[in-house]
């Protein structure tokens, strides 16, 4: 008999899973003992594709907080136009699968005359090696969440592991803080039922919390594909996709504590004027900036769900179920 299905019941499972799945990886030192593949390299790259970009992004924040240097590749940029590349330059690469054809490129380039590098994969990735960090199991819904706040917590442990930072005391306690924002899901079920999200949803952060805007953009798209969804950085959107928003549109703000904060509060502000649905989430209110991602990410994660059951769409279809994107799915090897 075939399984039975609720629409986008594996998303909200897997969305729920995240804090135990994060005290089970803070529980482990495998992220801690592969950093010492990286700990002598002054300059790290941190590459991946869609959410594993993202969580790069994110990453590059907290290694930095660190004391490295550090910076966030798109894979397909990293391998078809690489920086010029020093001896002692190291690599942190994202793919939760471990499949994606230039992420694999990626690696595969720089592990040819290089052992500095990190994989943070997920468990049943066909990667292999020393330098292998796990996370989670692969996920049934294509709209990952999960794999995202693990992989984002593995950086973290790594760059505790290398620099010691200021906010390393607050890892432990983030699957709470986690399960916090899980549970302020009928909060955020209460804001999609007063909002309009067609035919386009902004999503705005700043510093860390950029990453966080275009993952909440992507994952609006991916689980109710009837919207479109932009994520901006906080003077981008200053500069020129401001005119573009009408009155009554969604935008919502990451507006996590930080040098950016200001700068969001006068976003707010125009946003405001304008008449544009602002919905800005609590952050909270003591945890490190560079940290907040793995937190914040919850309740967009929670959006993206609700606004596709508010639509009538299987957030874990991924349109596999219409013939038209299904064929058009498969002119092209990801």
């Amino acid at each position: 008999m075939a399984e039975q299905h609720e629409p986008g019941g594996y998303l909200r499972a897997t969305l729920g899973s995240q804090p135990a799945e994060l005290a089970r990886l803070l529980s482990d030192d495998s992220a801690e003992r592969a950093a010492s593949r990286v700990r002598d390299c002054p300059r790290i790259f941190l590459v991946g594709t869609g959410t594993s970009f993202h969580g790069a992004l994110a990453g590059q924040f907290m290694l930095r907080s660190a004391g490295v240097e550090a910076w966030a590749v798109r894979a397909f940029e990293f391998a078809n136009y690489p920086p010029a590349f020093r001896d002692d330059d190291g690599l942190i690469l994202l793919s939760h699968r471990g499949s994606k054809r230039f992420s694999r490129d990626s690696l595969g380039r720089f592990a040819k005359d290089s052992h500095n590098w990190i994989a943070i994969t997920g468990e049943g990735s066909p990667m292999e090696g020393e330098g292998v960090v796990r996370t989670v199991a692969q996920e049934k819904s294509p709209v990952h969440t999960a794999s995202h706040t693990a992989a984002m917590l593995r950086i973290a442990q790594v760059a505790a592991a290398l620099g010691r930072p200021a906010w390393e005391s607050q890892l432990a306690d983030l699957p709470r803080i986690v399960q916090l924002a899980i549970d302020h899901g009928s909060r955020v079920a209460s804001e999609v039922s007063r909002a309009e999200f067609r035919p386009v949803t902004h999503f705005v952060g700043g510093g860390p919390a950029r990453a966080t805007a275009y993952e909440g953009a992507l994952k609006l798209r991916e689980a109710s594909h009837v919207v479109s969804a932009e994520g901006h950085d906080v003077e981008g959107i200053l500069h020129g996709p401001l005119v573009s928003i009408q009155p009554g549109k969604v935008v919502v703000l990451v507006a996590q504590p930080g040098p950016s904060r200001e700068r969001m509060g006068e976003v707010e502000t125009a946003l405001r004027e304008i008449g544009a649905t602002v919905i800005s989430f609590a952050p909270p209110p003591d945890l490190d900036e560079v940290l907040a991602p793995i937190v914040n990410v919850v309740p967009l994660q929670w959006l993206a769900y609700h606004v596709s059951r508010k639509l009538g769409v299987d957030a874990d279809s991924f349109r596999r179920d219409e013939p038209r994107y299904a064929a058009a799915q498969s002119k092209f090897t990801l």
